[in-house]
This record gives C-alpha cells, sequence and structure tokens, in this order.
C-alpha cells in the first residue's frame, strides 16, 4: 500500500514487504533469530527449519527482511495459503512441481525426461514447458480456467508420488546447474490447524520437502508436530517481542506525532502481549479513538481494548480449556508435553489456546526445564479477570479499569464469578465475556465514522466485515458508504457476491476476481448460502491475498457468529461492525443531495459512480419513508 514519507502509516498489522516500508517502517525486533536465520540461509547444508510463532508475531516480515540480504540465491518460494488452485494434495502437488519448474527453466535447466509429460495434462492444452509453468503458478482469470486447473489437480494427486520424484530430479539438475543447493521457502504452513483434512493433504508434500533445504513458516504449534516434517528438524521459535522495540515500532508508525500520543505507549504494550499485530490494532484504534471521536486518553485505551479484543478472540467458552488457563496463571509457563497429550481434550485445549492466541508463548525453555515454555495469558482477557494475586496497578491503569467497568464494556474491567465454594466459575465468565463481546451496533453516520479513514484514503485499505439483520438495507448502506467515499476521490467499486454450500466454489469465484488486484478499488463482497466447514477454513487460508485491498464485507449477523470460529487468521485482518434497527437516524436528503452536487462539481462527468449511488440512496429513503 502506498505510505507517508512523514506522517502517520497505521494499518491492521499487514506483513512488511517492500523496499519503503522496510526503510521507513522496519524495527529489528527479533536479532537472535534474524541472525540464525541468515546463517541458515548461507549454509548450503540441505537441513530443513522450521520458523514457528503465533498469528501476528512477525514471521512474514522477518522471512521477507532476511530474504532481501539473499536476492541472488537460488529461492524458490511456495506459498500454501494463497496460490493452490484447491486444498488439496493434487493442488499442492501441482503449485510446488510449477514453482519448481519455473526455477529450473529461469536458470536454464534441461526439463524433458523428469518423468512427467505435457501430455499428461490435456486440460492445461500447454504446449511448452513455460506455458506449463505459468498456468499451475498463477490464479486462473474465469471460472473455465479454474475448471482445467481442478482437472489437471485431480491427474496429480492421482500421481502424486511420480510428481514428488520429478521434484527431485529437477531440484538435483538445479543444483548441478547453479552449484548450490536450492533453497525453498515454505510460505503459509502456519495457516493449516493440524487435525483438518487440508492439512492431512498437505503432510505428504511437507514431508518430501524436510528432505531438502527448506524454511517452514509455521504456527507455534506446529513446532510439537515435528513428526509430520521430520524427526529432530531444526526449529526457530519467533516469541514475544521485546517493550522497548514495540514502542520503536509505534513511534515509527507515528511518525513526527509519536510525541503527541506517547502517553499511551506503556499501556498498548502492556496489553499487546509482546504481539506485534495486537500491539499495531491497539495503536489503530487509539489513534482513532482520540482524533475522531475525541475521547480523553483513558476512555481511548479501554474503547481500544474493546474493540481489538472483540474483533481478534473468538471465545467458544463451553470448550474452553479453563484448567491450562488456572496453571498457565499461576506459572506462568505452559507443559510442551500437553499439545501431544494422549488425552485428546487436553492437547486440542492447548493447541486452541495458543493458535486462537488466548495465550502467548513467550520464549523458549530454559535449559533447565527444557519442557516448560514461558506464557502468559492475552492480556485482553487477563485483563478481563480480577485475580486475587495480581501485582498492584498503576494509577492509570486502575483508572482504565475503572472507565470500563463503569460503562459496562469488556474485556476490561469484568469480575469473575465464583461458585458456592469461592471457586472461579469459568463457565459463567466465559458466558459473560461471550456476551459482552458482541459486535457494536451503529447507524449509518456511525458506520461511517468508523470506517472513514480507510475508505476515503488511498495511504491505508482497511478491511470490515457489516453485519445486517435485515438484507433490505444492504443494497442502500453499501451505495450510501460508497458515495460518500467518493467525495473525497474517485474510488470505484467491484461488487462479489460469494454463494457458500455443497455444490458451490466460492473460493475459487473469488480468486478468479482477484486475479487482477487493484489496491485503489473498493471490493464490496457480499456472502451468503450455507458455507461449509472446508470452504470456511479455505479462506481462511488465503487471509493474505486481502492484505492490502480496501475491502467491505457483507455478512447476514448469525452467519458470522459461526463463520468466526473458522477464521482464527482472517479476523486478524478485519475490524467487525453491526448494523443497528434505527440504520438512518441523522441522515437527511438536503445533505445527500449536497453531495451529489459537490461530487458533480469536481469531475466534468455528472453520471459518476458517486453520484448514481448517492441518487439510489434518495430514492431508497424516498421509497421506505426513512428521509429525516
Amino acid at each position: 500500500m502506498k505510505r507517508r514519507e512523514y506522517g502517520i502509516n497505521l494499518d491492521d498489522g499487514v506483513a512488511l514487504s517492500t523496499e519503503e516500508e522496510f526503510r521507513l517502517l522496519y524495527v529489528p525486533c527479533n536479532p537472535d533469530e534474524t541472525a540464525r536465520l541468515q546463517g541458515w540461509l548461507a549454509d548450503d547444508s540441505p537441513d530443513s527449519c522450521l520458523l514457528g510463532g503465533q498469528i501476528g508475531s512477525g514471521k512474514t516480515t522477518l522471512i521477507k527482511e532476511v530474504s532481501r540480504s539473499f536476492i541472488d540465491a537460488q529461492i524458490i518460494i511456495v506459498r500454501f495459503d494463497t496460490d493452490p488452485i484447491e486444498p488439496t494434495e493434487g493442488g499442492y502437488c501441482m503449485l510446488l512441481f510449477g514453482r519448481i519448474l519455473k526455477a529450473c527453466l529461469n536458470a536454464g535447466v534441461e526439463i524433458d525426461g523428469n518423468g512427467i509429460a505435457l501430455s499428461d495434462f490435456p486440460s492445461l492444452d500447454a504446449r511448452s514447458w513455460n506455458a506449463f509453468s505459468d498456468k499451475t503458478t498463477s490464479w486462473p482469470s474465469n471460472l473455465r480456467e479454474a475448471e482445467r486447473l481442478r482437472d489437471a489437480c485431480t491427474i496429480m494427486a492421482q500421481n502424486a508420488r511420480l510428481v514428488r520424484k520429478a521434484c527431485t530430479q529437477l531440484l538435483d539438475r538445479l543444483q548441478d546447474a547453479t552449484s548450490r543447493q536450492p533453497t525453498i521457502i515454505a510460505e503459509g504452513v502456519d495457516k493449516f490447524r493440524p487435525g483438518t483434512a487440508e492439512y492431512f493433504s498437505l503432510k505428504d508434500t511437507l514431508t518430501f520437502l524436510a528432505k531438502r533445504k527448506t524454511l517452514f513458516e509455521v504456527n507455534m504449534i506446529h513446532l510439537f508436530q515435528e513428526q509430520d516434517f521430520r524427526p529432530s528438524i531444526r526449529k526457530l521459535f519467533v516469541g514475544g517481542i521485546d517493550e522497548d522495540m514495540l514502542v520503536q515500532m509505534l513511534q515509527k508508525r507515528l511518525g513526527s506525532y509519536a510525541p503527541v500520543y506517547q502517553e499511551a505507549f506503556s499501556l498498548i504494550v502492556n496489553y499487546s502481549g509482546g504481539n506485534a499485530r495486537q500491539a499495531l490494532r491497539l495503536l489503530n484504534a487509539y489513534y482513532f479513538q482520540r482524533t475522531q471521536r475525541k475521547n480523553d486518553h483513558t476512555e481511548a485505551i479501554a474503547r481500544a481494548c474493546h474493540q481489538v479484543g472483540k474483533d481478534l478472540l473468538n471465545i467458544p467458552f463451553g470448550s474452553f480449556p479453563t484448567d491450562i488457563f488456572t496453571v498457565v496463571k499461576r506459572d506462568k509457563y505452559i507443559e510442551g508435553s500437553l499439545f501431544r497429550s494422549p488425552d485428546r481434550k487436553t492437547s486440542e485445549g492447548a493447541n486452541d489456546a495458543v493458535y486462537h492466541n488466548w495465550l502467548f508463548m513467550q520464549d523458549e525453555p530454559d535449559p533447565a526445564t527444557p519442557t516448560q515454555w514461558p506464557a502468559i495469558i492475552n492480556p485482553l482477557i487477563n485483563k478481563a479477570i480480577e485475580w486475587k494475586t495480581d501485582a498492584p496497578r498503576t494509577p492509570e491503569e486502575e483508572a482504565v479499569r475503572k472507565w470500563a467497568r463503569d460503562h459496562d464494556m469488556s474485556p476490561l474491567g469484568l469480575n469473575l464469578p465464583v461458585d458456592d465454594n469461592s471457586e472461579p466459575a469459568w463457565g459463567k465468565f466465559w458466558e459473560k465475556i461471550e456476551s459482552s463481546s458482541e459486535e457494536e451496533t451503529l447507524n449509518i453516520l456511525g458506520v461511517l465514522e468508523e470506517i472513514g479513514a480507510g475508505l476515503f484514503g488511498l495511504e491505508r485499505q482497511d478491511r470490515i466485515i457489516i453485519t445486517y439483520r435485515e438484507r433490505g438495507n444492504l443494497e442502500a448502506v453499501r451505495d450510501f458508504l460508497i458515495g460518500e467515499a467518493n467525495t473525497f476521490s474517485h474510488f470505484p467499486c467491484e461488487e462479489i457476491a460469494l454463494e457458500g454450500g455443497e455444490d458451490r466454489e466460492p473460493v475459487i469465484e473469488l480468486l478468479t476476481l482477484l486475479a487482477d488486484k487493484d489496491p485503489n478499488r473498493i471490493y464490496s463482497v457480499e456472502l451468503t448460502g450455507k458455507w461449509t466447514e472446508a470452504q470456511l477454513r479455505n479462506l481462511d487460508h488465503r487471509r493474505d491475498i486481502l492484505g492490502n485491498l480496501q475491502m467491505l464485507w457483507w455478512i447476514q449477523q448469525d452467519d458470522l457468529k459461526r463463520c468466526l470460529r473458522f477464521w482464527p487468521q482472517l479476523r486478524q485482518f478485519f475490524r467487525i461492525y453491526g448494523l443497528e434497527d434505527e440504520l438512518w437516524r441523522g441522515i437527511t436528503m438536503e445533505e445527500i443531495q449536497a453531495d451529489i452536487e459537490f461530487i458533480q462539481d469536481m469531475t466534468e462527468k455528472h453520471d459518476t459512480e458517486g453520484v448514481r449511488r448517492l441518487r439510489n440512496v434518495l430514492v431508497y429513503l424516498k421509497e421506505s419513508g426513512c428521509e429525516s
């Protein structure tokens, strides 16, 4: 996305990627891990490596930063989360073969005789290996192309061992041609939750790559699944970020305006739990509360914590690992054996707590206690509990908690319910947390105020989920928001309807529509139908393709509650708002007409997209009798 050279650069924790972003915003948060990763890349040994950390810990930025120093190396990047046409063994095999094939073609390596022929895949109609590599590593531009690729995936799946054998031959030829061990970076493995069908389909490919020089980007919980890669594989852990480094990160994001808001830094860092993305989202929300809502420091912090906690933390209290929570609070660590416990409930609880960022793993174990991983409860949950053993709080923190408690807000200021024996009543507590974490409902002006910073600017792209009860309002609300955006600049909108359910392919439809992404366009995406669990997880895996797009997603209120259970990754890039019943309160037809005339004055055309959409709103208000 476009960045300001001297001003404020806020987003919801998108990984840095461009030279400009690294120059303006990069902070060396993990110097030890950076040095170890650089050493691994420089070493010509064939050892593979797991780079593991939790959601938002900075793994992707770290990989991109280190890779920038090795631009002349033979590095093959395979993005298993975003790039396969389908989340099946055939889809993963086809992507891997296509990426290796492209690297070999670029190095002038002989391709024929690898055990696979172009004629094996008639649906692709590829007349050359170059055409084959392009087709298998690019998103389809339409559904017909997607169907041809899926036919090829079926053949790949039926011959998966033969495909991997061909990959071995090509990698060996590439090594001979370049006199160096090819390095593969397997990105996006962290998006695959162990135990799911998609992860099972990927495991044979992971095992194959672990025999080559491969860097796997994985979640923290994958470090305890080494048998899925190979025993005793090398591991690098990205843990909690030092407080001083987080403050530097906040300062760089605010640029010359940092002194104005520095009073918030200590609390933002405190509530981040050492997690980079959580810190950036708190800063983003705090800045909005101070500048747009004109709230004072105390209220802005409390509301920022409430918004970020609601957006990021999906807490199904019925299955929450409360016993693990209690032990981590007491001991400040979690036993690594819990992640592989023969008791399924225990292992699932431990993996859930870490994968959903309910717990934050802070550092590697001390050599004297190699199974005890230092951990804390996510502060956005922890601060909701009036733990009796808490250390004395600062006056500032007491003020924030008191404000939240007086205004009945979560996750700050809630008391922990107890039973008749004065023991924690965990069920009631999580029920209270969940009920108080429902999305805030706003009228149309409130929604516009909340999302305007992204909707009206080129320097940031925000992804917003808007829930509704009745669909009748949706089209008019969409027209109003996009029409108002066009009073600031020309923002074309592409409307996308994705229907889920059996015999539907909503994710493939989205891939075809985003094949030629435009960061200056507003993408309005409506999710309908009965999405299957596999479809929801597939969308969750594709999170990173949305990172630099301006998106408004529309989801029926009850449907969203089910979706969020399958979106621990996707929800990291979204903010969630609900439409209230008195939606059009405060909107006058005179103001809308004035906006239409303003747009017309700005452009020679009098029938622009903004004008058309605001006229639609006028018609809606007249017909529905909603005009003020």
